[in-house]
């Protein structure tokens, strides 16, 4: 069975409320939430999940304090590649801080399922704020239906809920079956608090088009992944290989 890593890539944090990632929950607590972009490493191809933003995208789609970790091109660096040495972006949705640095890949493919372009590109107003079209103009996406064989080991399936078209990307690696869960949430997400884990083993993100939908998702993402991979929980600051 072909395994692979996945390389977190921290590209800026913002301070956010908690209750954004927790519905329901933690609403009044700010924490600073890390921007990722995730290589996959092991495969024959150059495959970046999401592209991230920087600290200057923040301010300028949302006023939030933010601060930069490393830009998109020392993040590449880091793993020996170049923006144009990209062949595959995987977005799991199409939310600013998830696709800002997309249109750098020039030579990429960029994966999307149908329903997030659908709606990224007319949004209802209602959910209008995260997707910026003028960072998807350009861009030749391919759109995809759940779920999608990336490679041998490397699939895309729905995680519907915080986006219509979220995708969770599950990695075959030495260790089990990790899952890049998709939508914006934290550690918490998979692992409620004791006193409300028998009544809700998951918590929904915050942020969402349905609660019912994305908590569904949350469950189908811990039952499947033996690593799950909140997408912004701070603790993978300091991981620097999953596995």
């Amino acid at each position: 069975m072909k395994t692979y890593r996945i390389r977190p890539l921290p590209l800026m944090k913002m301070e956010l409320d908690k209750g954004r990632f927790t519905y329901l929950q933690n609403y009044g607590t700010r924490i600073w939430v890390p921007i990722f972009c995730w290589f996959i490493e092991g495969a024959d191809r150059n495959i970046l999940v999401d592209s991230g933003a920087s600290a200057e995208d923040a301010l300028k789609y949302t006023g939030n304090r933010a601060e930069n970790i490393m830009s998109f091109e020392e993040a590449l660096a880091s793993i020996g590649l170049k923006a144009e040495d990209i062949d595959v972006v995987i977005q799991t949705h199409l939310h600013w801080d998830h696709c800002a640095n997309t249109p750098k890949c020039k030579n990429a493919t960029v994966l999307v399922s149908e329903d997030e372009l659908k709606i990224a590109r007319s949004p209802h107003p209602f959910m209008s704020g995260p997707y910026k079209k003028e960072l998807l103009s350009g861009i030749n996406f391919t759109a995809v239906k759940s779920p999608y064989e990336v490679a041998p080991g490397i699939e895309l399936f729905s995680a519907a809920g915080h986006t219509a078209g979220t995708l969770a990307v599950a990695v075959n690696t030495e260790k089990g079956k990790a899952v890049i869960a998709g939508f914006c949430g934290l550690r918490e997400n998979f692992e409620p608090p004791e006193e409300i884990r028998k009544a809700m083993p998951v918590i929904p993100p915050g942020i969402h088009l349905s609660a019912i939908d994305a908590y569904e998702s949350a469950l189908r993402v811990k039952e499947m992944g033996d690593i799950l991979i909140p997408m912004h929980d701070p603790d993978l600051l300091d991981v620097k290989s999953i596995p």
